[in-house]
């Protein structure tokens, strides 16, 4: 049998940063993926909004991925793709897991373990929409698989249930590549998706959004025909009346993400009913010891960034546990009041002085201060704006002696009611992003809530002409990736996106291409570049193809 220091399971962010980490401490290090290739759930994601915490700039979700596999070349990982994990039992100080591959049936041994297995999506059945099976239901990560990976468009006419981000992602993609998005529908009074994504992906491309709204039933028998729609009032009953039928070949189901944790509790680690994650610590070790979690299992992100940390601490922490060189001395559990929907870690170990407290907010507030109790002297955070669907986060170091903490949100302002024909824009010039209210005064604008020059001239210039990065795939000649992820490498008005697509339409890639080439130049006279957001080296494996153990594992008697 061959035995590791740390095994991480998922490839994802969490995972990559995870087993970088937990190699740098001189580990000997195995990552599990389930998928022929890694990257987790970012190689389907070609939109931007990703890396600017980690890497300082505005990146594709393919693009964060690219860096983090070119990392990963560097460091001594031993690798397992297209493989599940079965079992896994704890003896003693030991993990022995049982893997199945294409070669059969093997098990290894670990000292510690880093789940970075994500999250799944909620189905129309978990969400109670009545009606026959048709064809045509998908969830939001489906129909993302199916356009930016596989290259099927699989709808004309479709209407968006739940308000979550990737629908919302999701509804811009649908739209410019040329499908008819009817309407995003939200049952709760405000979106649950982050408001850049609402200005960005809905306001940007005249998609309306209807809150207070669901999908009652659907009709049709082999395809989709129709959806009904009804209004509900505060506590999410049907008003009567209400009801409407929309005409759509496709429904889409955005309305939230799962963490995935059947081996987690298939090991007995304890589960929070807040995030349906496991209880971690800030060094991201579990209540069982030797078993670290990371990523969108632990809560779900709504920043990439936030995964990465927490993956770089879980495979670091778990490094150094599996060397003997750390060791959890004691637990206390942070405690808040009814404002926070959660924070994490739920319990820090006070010998490791310094934490990072990941929350979100249960409702929309603004000019908070958050008091932090149980420190030696208290501790004041303060923040602009906190919204139920955005992580925040701050830090603190603490005492060896502290016997609880907790955390309470002293002062804050209600969301105020924004006036009819005013909006609010976010600025995404710089990582802070600026949330910025536009209100109509007379023929004028007044702007509130802008920081700096660049996001006045930013958010003038989308108001009456959106300017965005056009993020789309070209087709390859390769059967094993038949899709390229494509974007322009500069803002174009979103007017021009149609000129833009018809030419990306005629585009085949047919040789070797390594992130940042340029695929076109001056697309569709727009003055920008086409340009690869990933890489195509199939001759050569890709940086996302590695399965180089797998042969010495199944065979070892050692």
């Amino acid at each position: 049998m061959v035995e590791f220091d740390v095994v991480v399971l998922g490839s994802g962010p969490g995972g990559l940063a995870a087993a970088i980490e937990a190699s740098k401490t001189g580990a000997r290090v195995l990552l599990i993926e389930r998928e022929r290739q890694l990257g987790g759930i970012l190689k389907q994601c070609i939109h931007e909004g990703f890396g600017l915490v980690e890497f300082k700039e505005k990146l594709t979700g393919t693009e964060y991925a690219a860096k983090f596999l070119k990392m990963l070349k560097n460091f001594p990982v031993e690798v397992l793709t297209q493989s599940f994990v079965t079992q896994i039992e704890k003896v003693k100080n030991r993990f022995f897991i049982t893997i199945q591959n294409q070669n059969g049936v093997f098990q290894i041994s670990s000292k510690s373990m880093v789940f970075s297995t994500g999250c799944r999506e909620r189905t129309s059945r978990q969400i109670f929409v009545h009606g026959d099976r048709p064809s045509g239901i998908f969830t939001a990560g489906t129909v993302q698989y199916y356009v930016n990976i596989m290259g099927y468009l699989p709808t004309k006419k479709c209407v968006i249930l739940g308000s979550g981000d990737v629908g919302l992602i999701m509804a811009r993609r649908l739209t410019i590549e040329g499908a008819k998005v009817e309407g995003v529908y939200e049952i709760k009074s405000e979106s649950s998706g982050l408001i850049r994504n609402i200005v960005q992906c809905l306001d940007a491309f005249q998609i309306p959004l209807y809150l207070r709204h669901t999908v009652k039933r659907v009709f049709g028998k082999d395809r989709l025909e129709a959806v009904e729609i009804v209004e509900v009032d505060e506590q999410g009953r049907p008003i009567p009346n209400s009801e409407k039928i929309v005409q759509c070949d496709a429904l889409i189901i955005a309305a939230g993400l799962i963490p995935e944790n059947d081996l987690l509790e298939q090991l007995g680690v304890l589960i929070d009913q807040r995030t349906k994650g496991p209880f971690v610590d800030q060094n991201c070790m579990t209540l069982l010891d030797g078993v670290f979690a990371c990523g969108n299992n632990v809560f779900v992100s709504d920043q990439v960034d936030f995964v990465t940390q927490l993956g770089k601490v879980a495979g670091r922490s778990a490094g150094l546990y599996a060397l003997g060189l750390f060791e959890r001395k004691s637990l206390i559990p942070v405690e808040h009041d009814e404002f926070f929907a959660f924070a994490v870690p739920q319990f820090v170990d006070p010998s490791s002085r310094k934490v990072r407290i990941y929350f979100r907010s249960s409702k929309t507030l603004r000019n908070v201060k958050i008091k932090v109790i149980g420190t030696k002297e208290p501790v004041e955070k303060s923040f602009a704006f906190l919204r139920p669907q955005q992580t925040e986060y701050f830090d603190l170091e603490i005492n060896e002696d502290v016997k609880h903490l907790t955390l309470k949100i002293t002062e804050f302002e209600e969301e105020k009611q924004v006036k009819e024909g005013s909006r609010k824009i976010i600025c995404s010039v710089c990582p802070k992003g600026c949330e910025v209210l536009v209100m109509k005064e007379g023929h004028d604008y007044k702007l509130e809530g802008y920081k700096c020059q660049r996001g006045y001239d930013f958010v003038l210039k989308n108001l009456f002409d959106p300017h965005q990065v056009l993020c789309t795939t070209v087709r390859t000649i390769y059967s094993e990736q038949p899709l390229l992820p494509v974007k322009t490498d500069r803002p174009v008005t979103v007017k021009d996106f149609q000129g833009i697509m018809e030419v990306v339409r005629k585009i085949v890639v047919k040789n070797k291409v390594d992130v940042g080439e340029v695929i076109c130049e001056n697309i569709a006279g727009t003055g920008a570049n086409l340009v690869s957001t990933y890489f195509l080296d199939l001759g050569g494996g890709g940086y996302g193809e590695r399965n180089c153990i797998s042969h010495r594992l199944w065979n070892s008697k050692s």
